[in-house]
């Protein structure tokens, strides 16, 4: 949840950070003879009012900066005291420091003596400093960062107090250096050739978690060939079996799962799931981006009221962008565990069905803690803990059986 509202509160931050500029507008307009322009601001905490102006005739102008009271008076009197005044430039620059929040005008009128004569006026007005929405919106950004860092932190915590627990459980992990570890390995040398597999195991290592979408329990009933890292070639073992197979009983597990990894239509079934993973996290990415471009559009920070009145749908937006990736990794993993299923019927014609029958019942009957486990997830993708990519025994044996 943490990384979710992170993520969420991260951009939104940034979006704030890049648009925290001066309000920045260039108006053209004619001060008619007799009369003055005026543009309003309205202030919400403080900062500098500044600009630039210019008359297009050359002709004299005056120009005001007034917070609410001075206007009252400009408007009664045409003249007051003001923040900042200049009476006699036909072009220049204006600024002004705003004391507190409120209501300041920017007035443009004709210079002594120029009052019956139309004035074509160019004039920029800049606020700085002054937009509190934007300093409220950039905190989201690093405390979104700090959720994300605490996120990490507190996950990798967790992992770390989870391996360990396993290691308890089972501390017979690591390099595989026995007498049954060499036969081991001759039997996946042996199923590799047979299979004509693009894989060379080189040693038998023994573990107990498996790094897929975090730390997850190595599942008691596969085997994983390494074929990337320190450990490539390496052939990973399940440490809750190790000294409870006799060697040969290994043959079959071995062989499913170097079938799964190795043949190649299920390899290439495999690519094309992990091409449209990675399509659909680059379409919401997409769509974040464009959530954010609507908020910065439709919801501009500069305006608190309608950046609330739009809050609720670009949350929305946000959860729509984030569900493809939570709904399709579930997906993915339920479609693994068919190919699972498969690489055993393929396994069951090259070491015998029966053979594979028997090893899955009897792995079932030792109550390993993570077979059970999975014995009594359920295929459901809205699960809050998510989808194994491992059938549960009791779904490869039924399949066995009933192929």
């Amino acid at each position: 949840m943490l990384y979710f509202i992170g993520i969420f509160m991260l951009p939104l931050g940034v979006v704030a950070i890049v648009n925290d500029h001066p309000r920045v507008g260039t108006f053209a307009f004619t001060v008619p003879s007799g009369q003055y322009y005026y543009f309003q601001l309205h202030v919400s905490n403080g900062g500098l009012v500044s600009g630039s102006f210019v008359e297009a005739q050359s002709l004299p102008l005056a120009v005001y900066v007034l917070d609410q009271q001075q206007y009252d008076q400009y408007q009664a009197f045409r003249t007051s005291t003001s923040l900042f005044s200049t009476t006699n430039l036909s072009q220049g620059t204006y600024g002004a420091s705003i004391p507190a929040p409120g209501n300041y005008y920017v007035v443009v009128d004709h210079a002594l003596g120029y009052y019956s004569t139309p004035e074509q006026v160019s004039l920029t007005v800049g606020v700085d400093g002054t937009n509190l929405p934007y300093r409220l919106l950039e905190s989201l950004a690093p405390i979104g960062a700090g959720l994300l860092a605490a996120a990490f932190f507190l996950q990798r915590r967790k992992n770390t107090r989870f391996v360990s627990s396993l290691l308890k459980q089972y501390p017979n992990v690591g390099l595989g250096e026995g007498e049954d570890d060499s036969q081991i390995l001759g039997i996946a040398q042996n199923l590799c050739q047979q299979l004509h597999l693009a894989f060379n195991p080189i040693a038998v290592y023994w573990i107990v978690w498996v790094r897929l979408g975090g730390i997850r329990v190595a599942p008691s009933d596969r085997c994983f060939p390494g074929v990337k890292g320190a450990r490539r070639g390496f052939l990973h073992l399940p440490a809750a079996l190790r000294g409870r197979l006799e060697s040969g009983e290994w043959t079959a597990l071995i062989a499913s799962s170097l079938i799964w990894f190795f043949q190649p239509e299920l390899k290439r079934k495999r690519h094309r799931l992990n091409r449209m993973w990675r399509l659909t996290i680059l379409a919401s990415i997409g769509l974040l981006a464009l959530v954010f471009w609507s908020l910065n559009t439709y919801a501009p920070l500069n305006y608190p009221i309608r950046f609330v009145a739009n809050y609720p749908p670009l949350l929305l937006g946000f959860l729509v962008a984030m569900l493809p990736i939570t709904i399709l990794a579930r997906k993915i993993n339920l479609t693994y565990q068919k190919y699972c299923l498969e690489a055993d019927k393929v396994a069951a014609e090259v070491v015998g069905r029966t053979q594979l029958i028997q090893i899955l019942r009897k792995i079932d009957s030792m109550g390993l803690s993570d077979i059970e486990m999975r014995k009594k997830e359920s295929d459901m993708i809205w699960k809050r803990d998510g989808v194994s990519p491992w059938p549960s025994i009791s779904a490869r044996i039924q399949s066995l059986e009933t192929s």
